[in-house]
C-alpha cells in the first residue's frame, strides 16, 4: 500500500499533464501512486499519459461528468494513507510531499495541511497569492466562508478524512472550494509557509466567468441557509460576503449588458446587505440601461443547489445491469 495517493483529474490537457504528473514523479517523498482520472477526453489525453513508463501510475478513462465526479473516482480507487489532489495545469516543486507529510505527522489533531500558491501566468509572470497569507489554522470555515484561501492542489490529507465524503457531482465549477468549505465543518486545518505549489493561469481564466462566480455563489448560500453554516459563520458576516458576491455578478452581467440579470443581482445583494451604498450606484447605473439591448432579457437566478451529490457516478454506471 502506498504512503500518499496522487489524485490527478483531468480533461483535453494532452498537452500539459505531463508536466503536472512529471512533477509527481521526481518526489523526493518516493512512496506514492498517481492515479489519472481522464474525465472523457477526446484529444491525446490517454496515450500521452499510458505512454509515460512508471508503475506507479495508474490510468481511468471514465464518461465526461465534471471534475467533481472524476475526484469522486479518484477517491475510490486511492489506496494511500494520505490524500493530494493535483489538477493537470498544475505543479509542485520536488520537496513539496516531504514537507507536507512531516507538517502534517508533527500535527496529529490536523486533518488536512495546505501551503500558499504561486500564480504562473501565460506570459512567464509569477505571482505568490495573497488569499492564503494569513494562514489560518484549526477550524477555518469562517475565514473559508469569506475567501477561498485554500486549493485541492495545494492539500495534503489523511485518508480517513475522506471516508464518507465526496465533491459535489451537480457542481460543475467550484466544487473544490464547496467541498472544503464543507468538511471544514468537521475537519481540523493547518498551514505550511515552508513550500508552495504552482497553478498555471490559462488565456480562459484570464477572462470573466460569470458562470463560476453564479455557482460559488450558489453553494455559499446553500452552505448557510441548509449545511450548517449558520452555526458557524457570524450573521453579519455570512450576510455582507453574500451581499459581496452578488454584487460581484451583477458587476459581470452589466459588463456583458444583460441589465435583468444585474438587476436581478444587484437586488438579492442590497437585501442581503442594504448598509452598502454602492449597490445602490450601480442598481441605478443598470436600470438606465437600453431594455432593447438586453442580452438575457429572460434571464432567472437559479434556485439554491440541492443536496450535495455524495456517491460515484463511475462506481453507480459500473453497478447497472
Amino acid at each position: 500500500m502506498p504512503r500518499v495517493s496522487v489524485i490527478i483529474p483531468t480533461y483535453n490537457r494532452a498537452k500539459i499533464v505531463t508536466e503536472a504528473i512529471k512533477s509527481v514523479l521526481v518526489q523526493t517523498e518516493r512512496d506514492l501512486e498517481v492515479i489519472v482520472i481522464d474525465d472523457g477526453s477526446t484529444d491525446d489525453t490517454g496515450r500521452i499519459v499510458t505512454g509515460i513508463k512508471d508503475d506507479r501510475i495508474t490510468y481511468y478513462h471514465k464518461k465526461n461528468g465534471g471534475a467533481a465526479s472524476a475526484r469522486n473516482l479518484g477517491l475510490a480507487k486511492a489506496g494511500g494513507d494520505f490524500i493530494a489532489f493535483l489538477d493537470s495545469d498544475d505543479a509542485w516543486p520536488e520537496n513539496y510531499l516531504e514537507v507536507m507529510l512531516a507538517s502534517l505527522q508533527r500535527k496529529q489533531n490536523v486533518d488536512i495541511v495546505y501551503s500558499p500558491i504561486t500564480l504562473v501566468y501565460p506570459d512567464g509572470r509569477q505571482r505568490r497569492s495573497y488569499k492564503a497569507a494569513k494562514g489560518h489554522c484549526g477550524k477555518i470555515t469562517s475565514a473559508l466562508f469569506q475567501s477561498s484561501s485554500v486549493w485541492p492542489f495545494a492539500t495534503l490529507s489523511r485518508a480517513a478524512a475522506w471516508k464518507d465524503f465526496f465533491f459535489d457531482e451537480n457542481c460543475r465549477v467550484s466544487e473544490d472550494s464547496d467541498a472544503l468549505l464543507r468538511m471544514s465543518l468537521h475537519a481540523e486545518f493547518g498551514f505550511v509557509p515552508d513550500v508552495e505549489a504552482f497553478h498555471r493561469i490559462s488565456e480562459d481564466s484570464l477572462s470573466s466567468n460569470t458562470g463560476v462566480v453564479c455557482t460559488r455563489l450558489l453553494t455559499l448560500e446553500r452552505f448557510y441557509f441548509r449545511l450548517g453554516g449558520k452555526n458557524v459563520v457570524p450573521w453579519h458576516t455570512a450576510l455582507r460576503k453574500l451581499s459581496h458576491s452578488c454584487r460581484a455578478v451583477a458587476k459581470d452581467f452589466a459588463k456583458k449588458h444583460e441589465r435583468s440579470a444585474a438587476l436581478k443581482l444587484y437586488a438579492r445583494a442590497i437585501k442581503y446587505w442594504p448598509f452598502d451604498l454602492r449597490l445602490y450606484g450601480g442598481y441605478a447605473k443598470v436600470a438606465f440601461f437600453d431594455k432593447a439591448a438586453d442580452r438575457k432579457p429572460d434571464w432567472q437566478m437559479p434556485q439554491l443547489l440541492g443536496e450535495p451529490l455524495g456517491t460515484h457516478r463511475f462506481l453507480r454506471e459500473q453497478a447497472a445491469p
